[in-house]
């Protein structure tokens, strides 16, 4: 039960008929005034303050610019713009509705996509007798006017209304509409969606291959076409379907596909309430995993990783007013409850929960009984636990109705069709005997308008003395809307040159990842790895590289002078090098050499004029590992790594000069050999991490993690998976650094022998 009510929320989240992770084209060019940048939102779940919307400043410059004395149909563009960058359900729909009722028949463009918003409202809502007959109508106006985009979204919604209503041929039947208007279109970003949706309804109906396969299949578009905020989706997807699966879950790929999903989250900035909800159900989803490995292992670490995630995402769905999300991931906290044994708390937080529950929602009912009798017997109440026994037993025989029941509403839906399409003629009627009526008051204000003009005609002769001061008057206020219609173009400008220069460096950004090696060539020449990698300014000045150079296996770990776009640049410049010094078994039996040949390089292709020598460089680490010998050959440059074996932490350090121009310059880097053994832990680094500047809040200027802080925790991890490496070394800086400003590119990569 307790899946099929996370596959519920996630439903009720799944669209991409609002945002389409940057598939929907603003068209109204006023807005381009307006996309100033989102304030970040912090939610405590103890705070007293209320919830604010991330989008308030863009909502209310449209609200007033709605007031202005503007046509109807620019008034209904703007609550259409207000209706998708809302975070409330409720808003979005009053603004949709605002919108819908200034169309006039000529706006088809502003209807057709304005009932996407609205149906979705209906769709979450549960209001099915408005649902069919509305989708009905507006998917027959998309077909007549030819806006395929927005039929899709409708033809979509379609089907996961016979879905809800467990119509499973209907259901699939839309789906295939949407998917063939989808490759009408060519566009691959939403063929990734339909193939999601359908992953979706394989996984309700227990097809776990197959739904797998078509998550997969929608990962690999999306990835293709850099949708990252997508693959997240996906991600996520993947996870819940790894945890819900009753062939045989797995709880760790769910949590190394969660990760991913919060990773792509945390590092992205959206406002767009697809991806908000989106990224807070993926922490719930973890927090679901979690609580699960708690209960396998016992282990109350497990648990308190639940409960950090579980209560992010409840801050959010509370104070959003989201109260059926709330509900519905509300459970996780009393499994985190129960698992502490702290069933008086749990009882509580129960009883208050009531007042969220949906009294429509029979399973989310039926799962509050069942918690509420655990929980009673667990605190010896047995006469309350037997009163939700029974109560629970009800909803049971009601869940097993619900389909009887799901049938007499879509009887009525039909009958509400009828209603409708007779009160509509009855409305021409009425339109006529208003027509008439309105011609007899013409004739009348025809009359009244000839007196008027006779009135107008005496009072201008008064108005001849005041138009010379309102002459002067108006010359001024010319004077002043040119200043600001300047001022308007100069802000514009401003906006503009923001705009490109960010896209140009998130553009640089899918460059220089290009670069570095992906993750499946680092799986495949060490098996056993994490990569820790954090750019602190989307670009970054660090980078990694593996190679397979005869029988030598190749690390190499580098970090640029600077960071950001300066770093990237340096990072780029390594990259080129080495694909020419370090491609030969020769090259990698002297990792030295190759740190030679780097400085060289550096030094030659960093002097523009001789008069201005830039003493610009990099550190870097060279690991060449012999796993037939198992021997390591390792050069660093002005770096460090670590080998840590049985518990003890071995610091292999290298020569004290960068790859660059140096004070004290020896004239070739030294190739050091060690013996490696399985099981070996082996991290090379930048120095990001130590730099990190965090500890106590109260101390304004921070202090730094330092490099004994890092060895300590190396030690502690080093014989734990590399996964659960990964999290907690992330988590350990992420707390350190709380709220302060990252300081430095951070690298960290750790290889397992």
């Amino acid at each position: 039960m307790k899946s099929n009510l996370r596959s519920y929320a996630y439903r009720m989240c799944h669209n991409d008929f609002l945002c389409d992770s940057g598939r929907f084209e603003i068209v109204f060019p006023i807005l381009v005034l307006l996309m100033l940048g989102l304030p970040c939102h912090v939610i405590a779940q103890e705070s007293d303050e209320e919830y604010v919307e991330p989008s308030q400043p863009q909502i209310d410059s449209l609200l007033n610019l709605a007031k202005s004395d503007f046509p109807d149909s620019t008034k209904a563009r703007l609550y259409y713009e207000v209706s998708l960058i809302t975070n409330n359900l409720n808003q979005r729909l009053k603004y949709g509705e605002m919108s819908m009722s200034l169309c006039k028949e000529t706006d088809t463009a502003i209807m057709i996509k304005n009932s996407s918003v609205m149906a979705y409202c209906y769709y979450v809502m549960d209001r099915r007798d408005i649902l069919r007959p509305f989708l009905q109508r507006y998917i027959d106006l998309a077909i007549q006017s030819n806006f395929l985009f927005e039929l899709q979204k409708l033809y979509k919604l379609k089907a996961r209304y016979f879905d809800k209503n467990n119509i499973s041929d209907s259901m699939l039947y839309y789906y295939n509409k949407a998917l063939e208007v989808c490759i009408r279109l060519q566009d691959t970003s939403q063929i990734a969606g339909c193939y999601m949706d359908i992953g979706f309804n394989y996984a309700n109906k227990s097809l776990y291959d197959e739904s797998e396969k078509s998550y997969v299949m929608g990962l690999e578009l999306d990835s293709a076409i850099g949708q990252h905020l997508e693959s997240a989706v996906a991600y996520y997807q993947l996870g819940q379907l790894y945890t819900v699966r009753k062939d045989g879950r797995n709880y760790y790929k769910a949590k190394s596909c969660l990760s991913k999903s919060i990773e792509i989250f945390d590092a992205t900035d959206t406002s767009a309430i697809r991806y908000v909800i989106s990224k807070y159900l993926a922490y719930n989803m973890l927090a679901d995993v979690y609580i699960r490995l708690a209960n396998e292992t016992n282990d109350a670490r497990y648990a308190d990783s639940c409960l950090f995630y579980n209560k992010q995402a409840l801050d959010f769905f509370y104070k959003s007013g989201y109260n059926d999300y709330y509900a519905y991931l509300a459970f996780i906290y009393v499994d985190y409850l129960e698992f502490n044994k702290r069933y008086k708390d749990a009882l509580n937080f129960l009883l208050d929960l009531e007042q969220y529950i949906n009294p429509h929602f029979v399973d989310l009912r039926n799962t509050y009984y069942e918690y509420l009798r655990k929980v009673y017997y667990e605190l010896g109440d047995y006469k309350k636990a037997y009163e939700y026994f029974e109560k629970n037993a009800k909803t049971n025989s009601a869940l097993i109705n619900d389909t009887t029941l799901i049938r007499i509403a879509d009887a009525k839906a039909e009958q509400a069709v009828m209603i409708e399409k007779l009160r509509h003629e009855n409305e021409e009627q009425v339109h006529l005997y208003e027509k008439r009526r309105l011609n007899y008051m013409i004739i009348s204000l025809g009359i009244g308008l000839v007196l008027v003009i006779l009135l107008v005609f005496y009072v201008l002769k008064a108005l001849k003395i005041k138009q010379q001061t309102n002459s002067e008057l108006s010359d001024k206020n010319h004077e002043i809307a040119m200043q600001k219609e300047i001022i308007t173009q100069q802000w514009n400008e401003v906006v503009t040159t923001n705009k490109h220069l960010t896209d140009s460096i998130i553009y640089a950004q899918r460059i220089q990842n290009a670069a570095l090696s992906p993750k499946y060539e680092v799986d495949d020449l060490f098996p056993e790895n994490f990569i820790f990698y954090r750019p602190r300014d989307i670009v970054s000045g660090d980078y990694y590289r593996v190679s397979r150079c005869g029988r030598y296996h190749v690390l190499i770990t580098a970090d640029c002078t600077g960071h950001g776009i300066p770093g990237a640049f340096l990072s780029m410049l390594g990259i080129s090098a080495l694909k020419e010094y370090c491609v030969s078994e020769e090259n990698a039996a002297n990792p030295g050499w190759i740190l030679d040949k780097m400085r060289d390089f550096v030094k030659s292709t960093l002097i523009a004029d001789p008069k201005q020598i830039l003493n610009d460089g990099m550190d870097m680490t060279i690991c060449c590992y012999d796993f037939d010998a198992m021997e390591m050959r390792y050069a660093a440059a002005n770096q460090a790594a670590y080998l840590v074996r049985n518990g003890k932490i071995t610091k292999l350090k290298g020569d004290r000069m960068p790859v660059g121009r140096y004070v004290v310059e020896k004239t070739h880097f030294h190739t050091v050999t060690i013996p490696i053994e399985h099981g070996d832990m082996i991290y090379t680094l930048s120095d990001g991490i130590q730099d990190q500047l965090g500890g106590d809040p109260s101390n304004v200027f921070g202090s730094k993690f330092y490099a004994k802080t890092l060895e300590q925790l190396l030690e502690d991890v080093y014989d734990k998976p590399l996964d659960e490496q990964y999290n907690i070394i992330d988590k350990t800086i992420s707390d350190w650094r709380g709220n302060r400003q990252q300081v430095d590119d951070m690298t960290l990569i750790g290889i397992r022998v």
